[in-house]
Order: structure tokens, then C-alpha cells, then sequence
């Protein structure tokens, strides 16, 4: 537990500036793996229902992917922008003072005409010199809410987005097998079966290591990281971020060379917390999956690259499922566990025991 706590202070107080050299980006991943790969688990289970898709992905040795938006939780990687003190901001950057003064200066109605268009600006300019403070004022009221919700569309895109980047998908491991909950959630009420992974060398098997991964063809490709979950009562606080996100956007639209810079951890940060109420019982790890050669699609696989160690069977199992995937781990010779109730205990527990 006091890894994870140490992990979440070192994860809040990191960032990696997209203007950072590469020595500055390997030294700060240097520091995160040197905390997190230590403490890997040796064992790391993912619960799967019984259908085709799932069958052939451990027959083929993969992990399947997705993007955060195909899961049920609506808060799943659903960042948070404080919309209300954004728009605070907005109303006072767009008082009469303040634009008067801006579109007298070149470099920043550059700016503000990427925000809200060239014909704006040149009607501010002219009513600026025919009105009044209180007249301007309340002939461009509705502009003013034209610029705000000109504004929270784009945040509200990137706020969509990490939801739904196929740059970053997910795959979902638990530290704990014989959890009820996560037999009955994600295993179809103990019909389906769980996987058992030993990640702790994954990352010295991937492309990242590789020293042709650049000019690699292979589509079994694995640009992946695996972190903890955080739990937390708040979702990420992503202001900064997407604010900064936003005003690139616009920024590189107008012509500027040099825009505000990004953190590059923001493309991990937000998958990584979930509601502590809800789901801190699931002691859930994330694999998240960068590959660039799969980055147009919501799903993929990736090779488990001799990560998977067993099978469990569920208590409720159908025969035809557990004498399919019987032949199958027979042949990864793997080992192989069934999940039962003991009717002679009084526990709320299920038990293990070697599958024969």
C-alpha cells in the first residue's frame, strides 16, 4: 500500500514538458520505472466472459485492448475541467478594457482573431471608437457568449477525446483471483474463465527496447506501460492540460511556430483514477497500449509476450467452454485451476484447486 501511495505523490508531481530534450524524457521515465517495476505483482489476473473473440485472443497469445469509452463505468477516464472558473476568466478577458487593449496590439489580436474570426475584430475596432464603455458593452454581450461557447466546444472535444483516442487503449488486471465481485462482474457470474499474467519483465519484451522499432512491420507490435490504478474521490483534474491543449489548438491555427508546451504524461495521467467508492475493492492495474501501427482503431491486440502463466475455470462454467480451452492451455502448457464453493464452510469465499 505505501508503494502505491508513493506512486500516486510521484505521478501528481511529475510532468514531462513537450519542449523537454530527450535526456530530460528518458530521466523522468527513469524515475517512474525505477519506483514502479520493482513492484510489479508476480501475479495479475484479467476475468473474460466465454465468446469467440476472447477464445482466439488466448489462443493467439494476445491481450485485447480498447479505448476507455467502450466500458460501462460513463466516469472512466473522464477528466475534469473547471468550466466554471474558466469561464470567470473568459468573461474577464473579454471586458472592454482589456480587448480594447489587445486588439491595439498585433501579436495578441493575432490571437484573438483565431478565436473568434477577423470580421470581430475589425467591428471591435470601429464601435471601440464609436461607443461608449457601457454602450460597447451591451451592443457585444451575445459576441461574449459566442467566444465562451466557441471555447467549451473545443474543451468539451478534449475532454471527449481521451475517452475515445484510439492512441490509447486499455486492458484491465486484477491482484486478487478469488474476489466474488470480480467473478460475478467480468466473468458472467462465474461462467467465464480469468487469466493469470506475471508482467514483471514485460517491459524489458516490447518495442520500446527494440532497436528497430522504427522501421518495424510486424503488426503483433507492444508500445505498452503498466501502472496501478489510482483510487481517489475526485476525477483528474485536467484544467491546465486541456486549457493549454485549447489554446495550441488555436495558437498553431494562426500561424505561431512556437505554442505552449504539453504534458506529455497527460496522455497516461487520466486513465490511471478511478472512483475509490465504487471500485478500490478491484485493486486493478492498467495496461495501457500506445502502439502507433493500431492507432485508428477503438479495439486491438497486442502479444502477451510470455506473460501468461494460468487458467482458472469458473465455478459455473459450461463443459464445451472448459473442454475447449482445456485443449488449448494444454498446449501452451500452462497450469490450470478450477474455482469452487465449498459447501461445508460458512465463509462468503471461493476456492481453488488444480484443475485435472
Amino acid at each position: 500500500m505505501a508503494f502505491k501511495k508513493e506512486f500516486e505523490k510521484l505521478l501528481a508531481e511529475t510532468s514531462i514538458s513537450s519542449e523537454s530534450s530527450n535526456e530530460e524524457y528518458c530521466a523522468v521515465w527513469k524515475r517512474i520505472n525505477e519506483l514502479l517495476h520493482p513492484n510489479i505483482p508476480q501475479q495479475l489476473f484479467r476475468f473474460r466472459t466465454c465468446n469467440l473473440e476472447n477464445f482466439m485472443t488466448f489462443q493467439n497469445g494476445e491481450i485485447s485492448t480498447c479505448v476507455a469509452h467502450a466500458f460501462s463505468d460513463k466516469y472512466d477516464s473522464l477528466v475534469y475541467v473547471n468550466k466554471r472558473e474558466l469561464e470567470e476568466k473568459l468573461r474577464e478577458f473579454t471586458q472592454f478594457d482589456t480587448l480594447l487593449s489587445i486588439i491595439n496590439n498585433e501579436e495578441f489580436c493575432g490571437f484573438l482573431t483565431a478565436l473568434i474570426g477577423k470580421e470581430c475584430i475589425e467591428q471591435a475596432r470601429k464601435e471601440a471608437m464609436l461607443y461608449s464603455k457601457e454602450e460597447w458593452t451591451e451592443r457585444n454581450a451575445y459576441k461574449v457568449e459566442q467566444v465562451i461557447e466557441h471555447v467549451f466546444i473545443q474543451i468539451n472535444t478534449n475532454i471527449n477525446n481521451v475517452r475515445n483516442d484510439p492512441f490509447n487503449r486499455v486492458a484491465c488486471f486484477s491482484e486478487d483471483i478469488t474476489m466474488p465481485h470480480m467473478w460475478d462482474t467480468y466473468a458472467n457470474g462465474h461462467k467465464g474463465f480469468a487469466l493469470e499474467y506475471d508482467f514483471r519483465d514485460f517491459h524489458n519484451r516490447g518495442c520500446w527496447v527494440c532497436s528497430e522499432n522504427l522501421i518495424c512491420k510486424n503488426t503483433k507490435r507492444n508500445y505498452s506501460h503498466l501502472f496501478p490504478v489510482i483510487y481517489t474521490n475526485k476525477r483528474y483534474d485536467a484544467t491546465d492540460n486541456v486549457i493549454s491543449l485549447v489554446l495550441r489548438s488555436l495558437l498553431l491555427n494562426w500561424g505561431f511556430d512556437k505554442c505552449l508546451p504539453i504534458d506529455q504524461l497527460y496522455w497516461y495521467k487520466p486513465y490511471l483514477y478511478k472512483n475509490a467508492k465504487s471500485y478500490a475493492h478491484e485493486k486493478e492495474w492498467r495496461l495501457l497500449s500506445h502502439c502507433p501501427i493500431h492507432d485508428t482503431s477503438k479495439y486491438a491486440n497486442i502479444p502477451d509476450c510470455g506473460t501468461l502463466k494460468a487458467i482458472y475455470y469458473g465455478a459455473d462454467i459450461e463443459k464445451r467452454h472448459k473442454d475447449f480451452l482445456h485443449e488449448v492451455a494444454k498446449g501452451k502448457k500452462i497450469q490450470e485451476y478450477e474455482m469452487y464453493i465449498d459447501p461445508y464452510s460458512p465463509n462468503f469465499e471461493i476456492n481453488i484447486r488444480p484443475y485435472e
